[in-house]
């Protein structure tokens, strides 16, 4: 025999009640999007690797060590798509949409993103994004709030009228975070050869990322490091706190996290995380960003977003809410046909019904007729026929009524637009 062949580590396989619940679960977030006037689109799943390299950032975990490049072929290096900003800032610039009237653009995703990190509950090598962009000239407040507003209503849209937990944080303007980068240089470099191999590397690259930091020893040691409220300019105060008071006049509850940082190197400005009451960390988050789309080579546009991971999202369900949320798939079947005869007439009557948008199903040949019974009720037809010799017995699954027709009578009624 020859040896199993397993699915990559780090991936899922989806059948059944996992693959219906993935997708009213993208048909709920992608109807909650267009309530605030989001376009849904969808973009390849690889890019120019350089995209990911300038638009996410050199510095960054994802493309220094998390990224699935492919082999080259031709003239360019491809990458997997590690998250779908950079792609959809590219989306833009190429199609010319920042010329488009009506701003800002607001767009809306779900796809499959490839990290290889190592795996554990709820990170995934292969995993599901879906998430939001929202392009302008410049971001405002009310762009800002709004996009808020979405992520919380979409976690509840799965999760249910739940507690979600919002936490918040302030990176600035450019300006404010070189300030603060400064700032946390000066205070990890004399403590940094006791912290661990990432912090170290870190230190050089981007000190924020120090923060985001998950070693216990070096948590300890971040607790007294600067804070970026302290580094904020004038313009950067007001505009947070002026996020702050939204938050709050809205009834929207909120915990303010001064080492909250994000894991990609282009954000400025608001950037935040959402929980659930569950223990899988954070089911998304996102933030603001002003230099992307100019980096790609795109206009001085501005953008915030966020996305959730879809697998987390499923890992927050509890088992009632799962039961919900499938309650709402009609997965039933119209007609079930069991064939005795074993000739195409059961083929002949499927194509039929199906042409009239039926859902039919036609088991094995060589399954017993009890056997074909049992495999009905599990598959929740709602009605049965049984054909044998010139005879189709009708069978209604949910009254168990009976009645029979002769075969011919039935194909002639079907052919002339009649129903069962």
């Amino acid at each position: 025999m020859a040896n199993i062949i397993s699915r990559p580590r780090g991936t899922l396989d989806l059948f059944y009640d996992d693959c219906k619940l993935m997708e009213i679960i993208k048909s709920k977030l992608i109807f909650e999007t267009s309530k605030y006037g989001f376009a849904y689109v969808d973009i390849p799943c690889f890019e120019e690797s350089k995209l990911f390299h300038r638009g996410v950032g050199e510095s960054s975990d994802i493309v220094r060590k998390e990224t699935f490049d492919l082999i080259s072929k031709g003239d360019k290096e491809y990458t997997l798509r590690p998250e779908f900003t950079a792609s959809i800032n590219r989306a833009v610039i190429e199609n010319k949409f920042y010329a488009l009237p009506s701003l800002p653009l607001r767009y809306s995703y779900f796809g499959k993103a490839f990290r290889y990190e190592r795996p554990q509950v709820g990170r995934y090598r292969e995993f599901h994004q879906f998430g939001v962009e929202v392009l302008d000239t410049k971001i405002d407040i009310d762009s800002t709030i709004d996009t808020l507003l979405l992520a919380i209503n979409s976690a509840k849209t799965i999760l249910g009228n739940i507690d979600i937990k919002l936490r918040i944080n302030f990176l600035g303007s450019l300006s404010s975070r070189e300030n603060y980068k400064k700032a946390l240089y000066l205070f990890f470099k004399d403590k940094i050869s006791n912290m661990c191999e990432d912090c170290k590397r870190r230190l050089e690259t981007n000190p924020l990322r120090i923060l985001d930091c998950k070693v216990k020893e070096d948590q300890e040691i971040i607790k007294s490091s600067p804070k970026i409220t302290n580094y904020l300019n004038k313009e950067d105060q007001e505009e947070y706190e002026k996020i702050k008071s939204y938050l709050t006049s809205l009834n929207i509850q909120f915990v303010e996290d001064d080492n909250l940082v994000r894991g990609l190197d282009y954000y400025t400005g608001l950037v935040f995380e959402l929980y659930s009451e569950s223990d899988v960390g954070a089911i998304g988050g996102g933030g603001k960003y002003s230099s992307l789309m100019k980096d790609i080579g795109g206009p001085e546009f501005e953008g915030i977003g966020f996305s959730f991971g879809v697998e987390r999202l499923v890992l927050s369900l509890n088992d009632d809410r799962k039961k919900i949320l499938l309650s709402k798939v009609d997965d039933s079947l119209d007609y079930f046909i069991i064939n005795l005869n074993k000739d195409f007439t059961s083929l002949k009557i499927a194509n039929i019904l199906r042409e009239k948008n039926y859902k039919v199903t036609i088991p094995s040949a060589n399954r017993s007729l009890n056997g074909a019974l049992k495999m009905a009720d599990r598959m929740k037809a709602k009605k049965v026929l049984i054909i044998e010799n010139d005879v189709c017995k009708i069978k209604d699954m949910e009254t168990r009524n009976q009645e029979e027709i002769k075969l011919s009578q039935l194909i002639l009624k079907l052919e002339k637009g009649g129903n069962i």
